[in-house]
């Protein structure tokens, strides 16, 4: 698939953007009330003025509605547009009637209404009526870019090269010259590349390279473009360009000569890969990075011919305490099988740069495997001391002491890395863990303790903490624990939520039910909790005697939900899933078959309605019956995926392969 990058303001976004989730504060409860204020101290300070009241979701509408039809080829308004809508109604349909309502009506604004409503078909997923939209949009202004470049860019959505490059080329002549202009161009050289048409991929580039005033980064383009699409000759013949152009300037050759290496190498050139790379690397001279990228090179080039040996002899004739060449030999020392020289070389590596994590971790793993567990512990130690919040070195040090039977020496290595992390929740969480691998419990118990005091608001180190008096069978301290959620939670449904999921998870169910009936007493239109109760519903019914109302409780709320999912296919999908199997629960399946038919049959189909009884169908094992449904939903809706996916695999059982 292509992926052209090109983030102008004619790009239309596809995904609305996630709201943020509020920040937590942390609630101290249970600790110790401070004492009153000392008489002639301090003065208390002033309260803070209250902070500026955010606008509401139909003001925010109402701003973002005006900018787009100020700007409708951009993105960002597009974006907040259909989150805000999906904020407040769950779905795009006001969205898409407010704009439809807009491009209908004449005046100054309805050739930008049309512009944006096009881009609000591609959010809900109504593409054909969107480039209906900008083809009429053409034909109305025919020397605007814009309807272009959105039919151009939509063309790319769906992998259609040829239609995205024809309305590419017929933007162009219509840009003036700047960083859009440049943009297109790329774009098409990236299309003609991706459609093998090389000629033209080679103008656009000459454009391209004349528009970015002759860089000769973007002169790389193309051949690292033909080089990443495998096109390895082709990519030789550019960068061959390169070398030629950049003669004489030394900083400029070394990047050319090398990239022409990697594509001699890839068409497995290697003698002459390596005589490219050799003098790229001679040309590099100071400049350690593309040093470092050229030996990288030059090792792959040696060990696709079997050749490494040649090529440490080469590296160990150059004199000099290159910190990469020694890592490089010492590495390729151990790749052959020299130990003792990787050892040596790796140690020598280490005087050069002591603070290197990369190769000290090397060394110590060498020097487990040759069974110089001494040694290796002064070398973790070495590597605690250069990287000091690095818990896995520490542990890696205590679990090699405790085989080695120095227990009291790893202890106090993880209390040590402990107390230099006291308010690091990660390091502290990962601590714990320690503990409870080498069946410490108390050691581990004690900073779970202090993870849940810590301020960082994490209610997970609350649940934790309270699992594990759960395992030691004290159930009463664990929901007390359990209970601090509320008050570091300050959203409440979201708390009520958590304290549910805790509760479920430890076989309490009717304190998990009650839980998720709070959060969604608390938050009626999160459909998250809504779910939630739904599936401990069922997964709590058949635990009960007479547990058929809590499968009918369950049964409506999917329903609701998947009434009111709107664009949204996947809760669609979900709905549609536990609705029948809970209808097989309740033995409702056949009666259900009769009314589903009856909505399928109306003037318009109910669709819904269809896929529901495909699904239906399909469990009572009436393959044909589904079958037909479900080619009745396709051809009202050809673009429903899952709905050609269900009929794919309908026609596999039925054996049918060929229709499948």
């Amino acid at each position: 698939m292509l992926r052209v990058r090109f983030a102008g303001p004619c790009l239309i976004a596809l995904l609305a953007l996630s709201p943020v989730a509020a920040g937590q504060d942390f609630d101290p409860g249970g600790r110790r009330p401070r004492p009153p204020a000392v008489p002639g101290g301090h003065r208390p300070r002033p309260p803070k003025p209250p902070g500026k009241k955010k606008p509401d979701v139909d003001k925010l509408i109402k701003r973002y509605t005006a900018i787009l039809l100020a700007k409708p080829h951009e993105a960002f308004p597009l974006q907040k547009l259909t989150q805000l809508y999906r904020q407040r109604d769950g779905k795009l349909d006001q969205l898409v009637a407010e704009f439809e309502k807009r491009a209908a009506a004449t005046g100054p604004d309805q050739f930008n209404a049309k512009l944006a409503l096009a881009g609000i078909y591609v959010h809900a997923q109504r593409k054909a009526d969107a480039a209906t939209l900008l083809e009429a949009a053409v034909k109305d202004k025919p020397n605007l870019a814009t309807p272009q470049l959105m039919l151009a860019r939509l063309a790319q959505q769906g992998d259609h090269h040829g239609s995205a490059r024809k309305h590419f080329e017929a933007a162009l002549p219509l840009m003036k010259k700047g960083i859009e202009k440049e943009r297109v161009v790329r774009a098409l050289m990236l299309l003609c590349v991706a459609l093998k048409d090389f000629e033209a991929a080679r103008k656009y580039h000459g454009q391209l390279v004349r528009l970015a005033g002759g860089s000769l980064f973007v002169k790389k383009e193309l051949g690292r473009e033909l080089l990443h699409r495998g096109h390895h000759a082709l990519a030789e013949e550019e960068f061959r360009k390169i070398v030629r152009a950049s003669a004489g300037d030394n900083r400029a050759v070394a990047p050319a000569l090398r990239d022409l290496g990697k594509a001699l190498a890839k068409q497995k050139k290697m003698a002459e890969a390596l005589e490219v790379l050799k003098r790229a690397r001679r040309i590099a001279g100071a400049q350690a990075g593309i040093r470092n990228e050229i030996l990288v090179l030059l090792t792959e080039v040696y060990r696709e011919q079997g050749k490494l040996v040649e090529l440490i002899a080469i590296l160990e004739s150059e004199r000099g305490r290159d910190f990469q060449r020694l890592a490089t030999v010492g590495s390729l020392y151990e790749e052959t099988g020299q130990v003792d020289k990787a050892l040596e070389t790796y140690r020598t590596a280490l005087t050069v740069n002591r603070r290197n994590i990369d190769v000290r971790v090397k060394l110590v793993h060498l020097l487990q495997t040759a069974g110089q567990l001494d040694e290796a512990i002064k070398e973790y130690e070495a590597l605690i001391k250069a990287a000091p919040h690095n818990a896995d070195f520490v542990f890696e040090l205590a679990e090699t002491l405790i085989q080695r039977g120095d227990r009291t020496k790893a202890l106090k290595l993880a209390t040590d890395l402990e107390r230099r992390s006291a308010r690091d929740g990660e390091i502290l969480a990962a601590v714990a863990d320690f503990y409870e691998r080498i069946e410490e419990q108390d050691r581990a118990i004690k900073v779970l303790e202090r993870l849940a005091k810590l301020p960082s608001g994490d209610p997970q180190y609350v649940i934790d903490l309270g699992d594990r008096y759960y395992q030691r069978g004290d159930k009463k301290r664990a929901e007390a624990t359990w209970l601090r959620i509320r008050r570091l939670v300050p959203n409440r449904a979201r708390a009520a939520s958590i304290l549910g999921e805790v509760y479920l998870d430890h076989d309490m169910p009717t304190e998990a039910l009650a839980s998720f009936h709070e959060a969604v007493k608390l938050a009626p239109k999160r459909t998250r909790y809504r779910k939630q109760l739904a599936v401990a519903l069922e997964r709590t019914a058949a635990a009960v005697r007479g547990g058929r109302y809590r499968y009918r409780e369950a049964l409506t709320i999917w329903e609701e939900l998947a009434d009111n999912a709107g664009d949204d296919q996947l809760l669609a999908r979900e709905c549609r899933t536990h609705i029948v199997s809970l209808w097989a629960i309740l033995r409702q399946l056949k009666d259900k078959i009769g009314p589903l038919k009856g909505r399928l049959a109306a003037n318009p189909p109910d669709l819904q309605a269809g896929r529901l009884l495909a699904e239906v169908q399909r469990r009572l094992h009436k393959l044909a019956d589904a079958e037909k449904t479900l080619r009745i939903v396709v051809r009202h809706a050809p673009g429903d995926e899952a709905a050609f996916l269900a009929l794919e695999r309908v026609l596999i059982m039925q054996r049918n392969l060929t229709g499948a």
